[in-house]
Parts: structure tokens; sequence; C-alpha cells
């Protein structure tokens, strides 16, 4: 199986930026985007890197935790879950780090691909989670 990687363009990140209501900063290696949530008093930082083979390595940093998706080959912005979602995947597996616009993130990571084809309803609680919240990426 072969993988498309993506490139993303000035335009995503612009959808990226409207989705997030912020905007990128760009550095020498990176786009860097902070999010806050006044409501609860929190806020994340997003970075977006190309790695040398042409690949995507993401980062989120918070107060105490540090998240990182390498090799990221493609990514689906929901503006009905108002959220970003950034894959990496192998033949076997796949890992989502979602980003949501109220600066919430969560990583599943080595999901098996048949657990997105599977019945839902045969799944506990742990797998299910990450079986919805990846089986947007699936076309």
């Amino acid at each position: 199986m072969t993988f498309q990687k993506v490139q993303i363009s000035e335009e995503d990140l612009k959808k990226i930026e409207k989705l997030f209501t912020e905007k990128f900063r760009k550095t020498e290696n990176s786009y860097l985007i902070n999010i806050r949530n006044e409501k609860i008093n929190s806020s994340i930082s997003v970075e977006i890197f190309t790695d040398s083979d042409d690949f995507y390595l993401i980062s989120v940093y918070t107060n105490n935790t540090h998240l990182q998706l390498q090799s990221c080959t493609n990514f689906v912005i929901s503006e009905m879950l108002e959220e970003v979602i950034f894959i990496s995947e192998t033949e076997a597996t796949i890992s989502g780090l979602i980003i949501s616009r109220q600066g919430d993130c969560a990583l599943y990571s080595n999901v098996s691909r048949k657990i997105l084809s599977s019945d839902f309803t045969e799944l506990n609680s742990e797998k299910l989670l990450a079986a919805v919240a990846l089986s947007v990426t699936e076309q």
C-alpha cells in the first residue's frame, strides 16, 4: 500500500487559522499557532514541521504535556466538529492527533485499521473511543 503524502498549502493553513480563529507564525522551519480557551484558562501551542522525508512532524505543547506525531501523511479539517485531525498511517495501523478549537487534544496511536471497519457495538469502550474519533479519516 502506498500512502499519498499531502503538502500543507497556504490555503490549508488559512483554513486551520479560520477554524482556530488564530494566526500561524512562520519560524525558520515550522509554522506555530497558539490556541487559547479563556473559559477554562487553557492554552496549547501547535507546531508543524516538515521533516527530512517530506512528511510532517506535529508537536503539541501544553503546560504539562508534549505530544508529537511523526510521519504525518495527511490531515482532515472538520468544521462541524471544530477540530483538525493529523494522520500518520501504515498498512496495518493509523494514528491520529486531534486538536479542537476549544484547545483540547487527543492522541490515538497505532490503532488497528480493522477496528475502524468493525462493528462498533462489539468494541470495548476504550477501543470504541479511538474507532469513532478516527473513523472520519476513512475514505
